[in-house]
């Protein structure tokens, strides 16, 4: 079950808030969602199917796989393209133009934390 945060809610307003006066805020929230930006690298590296991506990240449960799949794609960060010719049907994943660039600036950011952040 996914709890949702009510629309009238204090975090919903301060999320509003945040998000008016700087959208990165936004892209924040979104990429630092647990799993997320490792399944997208990952799908950019070549495990560009569920069970694929299972091994290559073994310790996410299926369902946060699934759900992070979703956010994804809702985000259109990834596409979901679905093989009609094949039984059972094969779902393949594939990054998007908007994904590379969010992947060159999350790279840029890895870069700034090793030079800042190794102890």
């Amino acid at each position: 079950m996914i709890n949702k945060i009510k629309e009238s809610s204090t975090n919903q307003l301060n999320k509003r808030i945040l998000s008016d006066r700087c959208s990165v805020n936004d892209t924040l929230g979104l990429i630092g969602k647990r799993w997320l930006m490792m399944v997208l690298y990952e799908v950019s590296q070549g495990s560009n199917q569920f069970s694929l991506l299972t091994k290559s990240i073994p310790e996410i449960s299926e369902n946060v796989l699934a759900i992070r799949i979703n956010n994804l794609i809702d985000n259109d960060l990834i596409e979901k393209i679905e093989k009609m010719n094949t039984t059972p049907l094969e779902i393949i994943y594939s990054i998007t133009e908007k994904a590379k660039q969010l992947l060159s600036l999350v790279d840029s950011l890895g870069k700034w934390d090793e030079n800042w952040n190794t102890q």
